[in-house]
């Protein structure tokens, strides 16, 4: 069973995208709240997908992004990034890093994430 984790601080969005996923019923999902501990529960649980928030407690997501591409046993996952960073700086940065999407909140709905996410893992 594939597994997802969403790196989210937002309860409800967080919780949001939980349950979307949650539906398909064919995923394990986890959540963390805080970019500090992200990484580590990345090297633990090697998840198939990491739905990233770039707007994270303690530590952000582009620089999470930057170790799970740093680190041998990571770098191939991909990363769908969900923010509300609509700048055209942030979203290079995160290409540069290489990412699987960049959704801005505001301008995708919760569906299109969702959609992406399950295209990912049914390559």
């Amino acid at each position: 069973m594939p597994k997802i984790l969403i790196v989210e601080d937002d309860n409800i969005l967080s919780k949001a995208l939980f349950e979307a996923l949650k539906e398909d019923e064919s995923f394990e999902i986890e959540v963390e709240v805080n970019g500090g501990r992200a990484f580590q529960r990345i090297k633990e649980r090697k998840p198939d997908l990491i739905l990233l928030d770039l707007f994270l407690p303690e530590k952000p997501g582009e620089a999470v992004l930057a170790e799970i591409r740093g680190d041998e046993d990571l770098k191939n996952i991909p990363v769908l990034i969900a923010t509300v960073k609509a700048d055209k700086e942030s979203r290079e940065r995160c290409e540069h890093l290489g990412i699987s999407g960049y959704f801005v909140k505001s301008h995708h709905a919760l569906k299109e994430i969702v959609e992406e996410a399950k295209k990912i893992l049914t390559k």
